[in-house]
């Protein structure tokens, strides 16, 4: 009983921490702890109503979830409200969704959304878009810029199509695409409270 006491506590802080608990439904942090110890226990049916039932009630790491356990069309509707209430998470899982069905446009607004968080994933793939367009203007430099940014989280695979990128642009070209790069940290914000990407 102290265990789920604190669980309740621990996930109602978590919550608080991201805007969401004077939203939550009553008994939603029950139904999610309830449907952590149902997976653990192997009942894949009742870990999956008690995750509805959170998901209903407002919880986004619920709605995630959720959303992970779904098909895509059924999963959308719970990551957009993920995305809503902030999460990031929920933001890359949507954009790589649309990306699936080639909606590029989406798909970039919510990798920029998650970009704009820090996210070094949607900075790189944000980067590969521009790079051929899709979904956002063919931009070489800005493509440089963020992919220049999400370099240094140290992917390899990254640094690659960075540094490939530099034998397409000129010396001032490549100076103003890391002066960009630079100056993307400053501008950038979490994602609560932005618009929802993808609608």
């Amino acid at each position: 009983m102290r265990a789920l006491h604190f669980g309740i506590l621990a996930l109602c802080a978590c919550t608080s921490a991201v805007g969401v608990a004077a939203e939550l439904k009553p008994g939603t942090a029950e139904h999610y702890l309830n449907a952590e110890q149902a997976a653990r226990h192997g009942d894949k049916a009742a870990a999956l109503h008690e995750l509805e039932m959170a998901a209903r009630g407002g919880l986004p790491e619920a709605q995630l979830k959720l959303a992970r356990q779904l098909p895509a069309n059924e999963a959308e509707p719970w990551l957009r409200k993920a995305v809503r209430a902030g999460s990031l998470p929920a933001a890359s899982l949507l954009a790589d969704h649309y990306y699936a069905r080639a909606a590029y446009r989406r798909a970039a607004q919510c990798w920029l959304l998650a970009a704009k968080a820090g996210n070094s994933q949607a900075q790189a793939r944000l980067g590969a878009l521009q790079v051929v367009g899709y979904g956002l203007p063919k931009d070489i430099e800005q493509a440089y810029a963020w992919l220049n940014l999400a370099a240094s989280a140290g992917d390899p695979e990254v640094v690659t199509l960075r540094d490939g990128l530099e034998s397409r642009l000129t010396t001032e070209q490549l100076h103003a695409a890391q002066r960009r790069s630079r100056e993307l940290p400053a501008a950038m914000t979490g994602i609560a409270g932005q618009p929802p990407c993808g609608e």
